[in-house]
């Protein structure tokens, strides 16, 4: 896991206040990356804002800069800040001080994040992250997040994604025996084969084409011949309703 610690400053000129105020914020957020793309799989906050240095400036400091320098260092320098956050941080100070002639009063808020960074290998915890997305864009149902993980998990195993499980798939003469009974070929004229125009496969989410092999089971569930004999050689239900084939 790879560690790192930014710097975001944000600072202007108060020029109706007789003391200049710098603020120094400590915080620690987690990402989870893909080991081949920057984009976060999961970025959270761990550690909320917490405060490390509230200093006001004296007003007598702001018009000398050496004063100013030294009086800013010594105050910093129990934070054991890596030198060029320190070095920003006081020029930031500096100018700020310089460009408002007439007090030179200013407010700086400095945070500091110390950002842990962890990449992952592992394809079924990328599609977590991914069907969770989904789960909170309102592309998939959310009335139980942690079943639908588990069941789109299972589904994926019948695809050649490693399982746990222990289930055994479908003997080849009930699939022959399905195919047998239950293929067709679509055509452009869908709403005669029993389905609505518009429908989906649920496994791969596509609308069949005119020649596409499809299967109806006998749930009546529809599905590409390409995307439901890969399931049914590890499971023997349907991956829908789970109706098992052996009781159909």
């Amino acid at each position: 896991m790879a560690t790192s610690v930014n710097l975001n400053l944000i600072g202007y000129n108060y020029p109706v206040f007789p003391m200049s105020t710098l603020q120094v914020l400590y915080s620690e957020r987690h990402q989870k990356l893909r080991y081949d793309s920057l984009v976060p799989l999961e970025d959270y906050v761990t550690t909320l804002p917490t405060s490390l240095l509230l200093l006001q400036i004296p007003h007598q400091f702001l018009l000398y800069p050496p004063s100013h320098h030294a009086y800013l260092t010594s105050a910093l320098s129990h934070l054991n800040l890596p030198p060029q956050f320190l070095h920003q941080i006081i020029s930031l100070a500096l100018n700020l001080a310089a460009n408002n002639s007439l007090s030179g009063s200013y407010f700086i808020l400095a945070g500091l994040e110390y950002l842990r960074v962890e990449q992952t290998n592992d394809d079924d915890d990328i599609l977590r992250v991914e069907f969770r997305d989904m789960v909170n864009a309102g592309v998939a149902p959310s009335d139980d997040i942690d079943y639908l993980l588990n069941d789109f998990m299972n589904l994926l195993n019948g695809f050649g994604w490693e399982s746990e499980s222990t289930e055994e798939g479908a003997s080849t003469s009930a699939i022959d025996e399905l195919v047998k009974n239950g293929g067709f070929v679509a055509s452009s004229g869908q709403e005669r084969q029993g389905f609505d125009v518009g429908f989906t496969c649920s496994v791969c989410l596509e609308e069949p084409q005119a020649g596409d092999k499809l299967i109806r089971m006998n749930c009546s569930h529809i599905y590409h011949q390409s995307c439901l004999l890969p399931w049914l050689q590890k499971h023997k239900t349907c991956p829908y309703c789970r109706c098992k084939l052996d009781e159909q």
